[in-house]
């Protein structure tokens, strides 16, 4: 499957971020079949360690990283 981004611009794209940024408290998950009680959010430590289960080739990983905004 692929898309055509041609039309995004930068603007476009960093107001993406701050949408997404500011409706990510808004986010709940839903409880997994083996939990009886929502534990407390996780909010310490980076992003990066709290993310699992999240598999991205390596080429992915690498445009992703040279792209100033996210990899530097």
């Amino acid at each position: 499957m692929t898309y055509d981004v041609s039309h995004l611009t930068q603007d476009g794209l960093a107001a993406l971020r701050v949408d997404c940024a500011r409706m990510v408290p808004h986010w709940v998950t839903p409880l997994a079949p083996w939990e009886t009680e929502r534990k407390a959010p996780v909010t310490a430590g980076p992003l990066s360690a709290r993310i699992t289960g999240v598999v991205v080739p390596a080429s992915s990983a690498r445009l992703i990283d040279s792209m100033a905004g996210f990899g530097d």
